[in-house]
């Protein structure tokens, strides 16, 4: 397999990524709003937190084997491994200020709303990974004109 295709592969490999990442992140705030509206426990949104976690990890790694290594996508990548970091603080403060309803619905707004910046970052960096695999593939061939 020459250079060229192992790097295009790795992106899309990064791609799938962070493709599975929107999708688990979709499941995330789905479950978060039935902790909201009481129709499931909080452990199971923090245990799904936990797997966006170990997905932004790889992720990470994935980015970091990558031969071009993207600058761009490795900070997104960064970010959204900071950001569900903040992420769990913003829903562990939302869960301790629940004896004060205004302030937990507050925080739930943020967090909610923190969420909504993830997602972005991992369609961004599907987008970015997607450029990526073109770029290492090399131009397309043209068809010429007869």
């Amino acid at each position: 397999m020459t250079e060229a295709a192992k790097s295009a592969l790795t992106a899309l490999n990064v791609n799938l990524i962070f493709r599975i990442t929107g999708i688990a992140l979709g499941i995330q705030i789905a479950l978060g709003g039935l902790v909201t509206f009481g129709f499931l426990d909080p452990f199971t949104h923090m245990a799904w937190g936990v797997v966006l976690g170990v997905l932004a990890i790889v992720a990470l790694v994935a980015v970091a084997r990558m031969p071009s290594k993207p600058k761009r996508l490795m900070g997104i990548t960064i970010g959204i491994g900071v950001d569900i970091l903040l992420e769990a603080l913003i829903g562990a403060a939302a869960l301790s200020t629940s004896s004060n309803a205004t302030l937990s619905n507050g925080i739930a707004w943020v967090h909610l709303l923190n969420s909504f910046a993830i997602f972005a970052m991992s369609i961004m960096g599907s987008g970015m990974a997607m450029a990526a695999s073109r770029m290492a593939a090399g131009p397309a061939p043209q068809a010429s004109a007869v």
